[in-house]
This record gives C-alpha cells, sequence and structure tokens, in this order.
C-alpha cells in the first residue's frame, strides 16, 4: 500500500507542475480570468461527475465547522498563482518555491497533528526542508539577478 501512496504522491507532483504549465498558456493565450474560470468549471464538472457517481450528500452528520470548506479557496489560489506565476517565474522556479512552502507547511501541520497524526519536526526533518528550500533557490537563481 504504501508504494501506490508514495506513487500517488509523485502523480500528484507531476500533476501540479503540468497544470501550472497549461493553466499559464492557457492564460496567455486568453486571460487569466479566463484561465482560472475554464479551469474552475473543468473542475466543477468532474468533482459533479465524482459526487454523482458516489451518491453523497453535501449534508455531513455531525455538521462539519466550516473551515473544512475552505479547499476550495486555496484550490483557487493555486489555479490563478500558477498562471500567473509559471508564464513569468518559468516552470522549474515556481515549481521549485511552491514545493518549499508545501513541505514547511506540511511538517507545521505533522507537528500540530492535522488531518492524521502528530509527527515531531526533528532536526533532520528540518535540515531536509532547509536543502529543498536551497535548492528553489538555486533553480530561482537565474531570475534573481533581473
Amino acid at each position: 500500500m504504501h508504494i501506490l501512496l508514495v506513487l500517488l504522491a509523485l502523480v500528484m507532483g507531476c500533476a501540479a507542475t503540468i497544470q501550472g504549465a497549461t493553466n499559464g498558456t492557457l492564460a496567455a493565450r486568453t486571460s487569466l480570468a479566463s484561465a482560472v474560470f475554464l479551469n474552475a468549471l473543468v473542475l466543477f464538472v468532474a468533482a459533479g461527475g465524482v459526487w454523482l457517481v458516489a451518491r453523497k450528500s453535501f449534508v455531513t452528520e455531525p455538521p462539519s465547522p466550516w473551515w473544512l470548506y475552505a479547499g476550495g479557496l486555496y484550490g483557487f489560489v493555486i489555479i490563478a498563482g500558477a498562471a500567473f506565476a509559471f508564464p513569468r517565474l518559468g516552470a522549474g522556479p515556481t515549481t521549485a518555491l511552491m514545493m518549499a512552502a508545501q513541505l514547511f507547511t506540511a511538517l507545521v501541520l505533522d507537528h500540530l497533528g492535522l488531518p492524521g497524526g502528530r509527527i515531531d519536526v526533528t532536526p533532520m526533518r528540518l535540515v531536509g526542508a532547509g536543502l529543498l528550500l536551497a535548492g528553489a533557490v538555486l533553480v530561482l537563481w537565474p531570475k534573481l539577478g533581473r
């Protein structure tokens, strides 16, 4: 099972990078607003299809806290931000910075025990995150001189 989860995470990483590249190209050909709208429309149709197949209700028992529904806002930030940043920074620098931010955020969530069990932030994990951040800066380096 662990290998499937690792493969899923790798596919998600590839999809996020390709999504940013295609969103940026679409925004350049149409507009940022059009690219965001069209991506949201495709996501809505796909999510609606999953919901129809699963036959689940929007209502949960017991009612979920309001902040659990903020995922759509995060998706909007990712779609709009990638469409804006990828053509300006490049796919490599944008993706490297996104990954560094994701890892630091993930370490905080792990430390707090969200959404699953608590995983301590150890010096080794901090070194790993620091190395990823250093790699992101090195990938961004050609853009820093401009």
